[in-house]
């Protein structure tokens, strides 16, 4: 009995240890990529950063880093499409959204993009300063508040108060509606891919899903454009200025995860 004893403490021992020693191996691979990145070794950086996140590690440093790599290494084309990747995650990250816009400059095609409305604009901006779950967040809250409003209205017997409580149900509920709106789209855009960016030096973009489709234009590494269909190993794509066309699949990478 004394022996069993012994034999379940020392596994109640060890496992932790086992389960410390697992834990750490992403962190230590996590210190391998950057000693790499710090020595100059940006293709060995590289190939350190992707292994962690072929085995499912997402994050906005993960990319940000696998962009500086890349852009280090020379590949402008993986360097663009990660520091996308680290601004879908992070949509505020100041460095990521400066290393793009380097990286950027020195992409060949410099397209004029079709002029937005002003308050089109300023929804997207102000619906891509948070994500998702932040706006589903407040979506819960601004449902609270509208909710208090209506609680007074009812409640309140003072006519001032009525009042007051009437307008804030309505604009907290409208506030709510946008807020869930907003988490909404934010969601489909983080899950369902819609841009992809060129990985090759020159793509012909074709009139039609085939070989013998006449070339339209050509978009070059680092491009980043808006998926719009697929066939049979054929991708429709937009550029910014609203041009359009079909290259081959495998010549794009959707900016997903």
């Amino acid at each position: 009995m004394r022996k069993i004893v012994l034999l379940v403490g020392l596994f109640l021992c060890l496992f932790p240890a086992a389960h410390a020693q697992d834990a750490a191996g992403p962190e230590q691979a996590w210190e391998e990529a950057n000693t790499l990145y710090i020595n100059g070794d940006y293709a060995g950086a590289a190939a350190a950063y992707e292994a962690l996140s072929a085995e499912g590690y997402v994050g906005g440093k993960l990319f940000y880093n696998l962009g500086n790599a890349y852009f280090k290494a020379g590949e402008l084309g993986r360097a663009v499409l990660n520091y996308n990747k680290a601004l879908k995650l992070v949509p505020n990250d100041r460095d990521a959204a400066y290393n793009l816009a380097v990286a950027n400059g020195y992409v060949k095609d410099k397209i004029d993009a079709v002029p937005e409305f002003f308050l089109s604009r300023w929804i997207r901006a102000w619906r891509s300063s948070l994500d998702s779950n932040a706006w589903a967040a407040r979506s819960l809250v601004l449902l609270a508040a509208a909710l208090a409003g209506v609680l007074v209205f009812l409640l309140e017997e003072r006519r001032g108060w009525r009042k007051a409580g009437f307008v804030a149900a309505v604009v907290f509920f409208v506030l709510f509606v946008f807020a869930v709106v907003f988490a909404a789209v934010e969601k489909k855009e983080f899950t369902e891919a819609s841009e992809a960016v060129v990985m090759v030096q020159a793509a012909s973009v074709k009139s039609a899903p085939e070989k013998g489709g006449s070339d339209l234009f050509i978009i070059h590494e680092g491009t980043k454009v808006d998926v719009l269909s697929s066939f049979d190993g054929w991708t429709e794509i937009m550029i910014a200025d609203g041009n359009k066309g079909w290259v081959p699949s495998d010549s794009v990478e959707l900016i997903t995860y």
